[in-house]
């Protein structure tokens, strides 16, 4: 697994090859997506409808926080320290739910104060080397890219560790893109609505 520790603010200037690992990523997502839920191809964008599926960025609420709670933002609350599920798929079992897929190019924490040392990542039966980001403490908002892209498939599950420091408020957002299956499973305009 290879990765850029970079300000979340400057991925373009510090990693230039971003934009190419990103449209590999959505195009393999998006290949993947026509093949297991065929006859639906790609709606191009945003909006959908019948035979299509669409494309969003990636939302909180399909994921859990350390606490066990379906995010409604990318903030949580750590209330201890140490090694420690930070977040996992909001599904039973840490998955992802069913007609969602997710294409991971990175993570940023977007708050000054890093309250996290190391990460590691399982996605399914995938276990991801840790990442020590100790170094990325000098970035205003430390962001870990990827060099090639993970998809995070439905019912699969997703599960990312982390070594808390500190106690407190921290904002984590994983970069990438999402695709969604079924339009109205999809509250658009309300980020904390619930899927079902």
């Amino acid at each position: 697994m290879s990765y850029v520790l970079c300000d979340y603010e400057r991925v373009k200037l510090e990693f230039p090859e971003f934009q190419s690992v990103m449209e590999n990523l959505r195009r393999r997502l998006i290949e993947k997506a026509e093949a297991d839920w065929s006859p639906l191809r790609f709606s191009g964008g945003i909006s959908s409808t019948a035979g299509q599926f669409s494309e969003t960025t990636i939302i909180p609420s399909l994921f859990k926080d350390n606490a066990g709670n379906r995010l409604t933002t990318w903030k949580q609350l750590f209330t201890s320290t140490g090694s420690q599920t930070i977040m996992t798929g909001v599904g039973s079992g840490g998955v992802i739910p069913e007609d969602f897929k997710v294409g991971l190019v990175g993570l940023a924490f977007l708050d000054p104060v890093l309250r996290v040392s190391e990460i590691k990542m399982q996605i399914s039966d995938r276990k991801l080397p840790r990442i020590n980001i100790e170094e990325a403490m000098v970035y205003n908002k430390p962001a870990i890219i990827f060099e090639d892209g993970y998809i995070l498939d439905e019912e699969t599950s997703f599960e990312l560790v982390g070594y808390v420091m500190t106690q407190g408020y921290q904002r984590i957002k994983l970069i990438g893109i999402q695709l969604n299956r079924v339009p109205n499973k999809l509250q658009v305009t309300d980020t904390g609505a619930a899927l079902t």
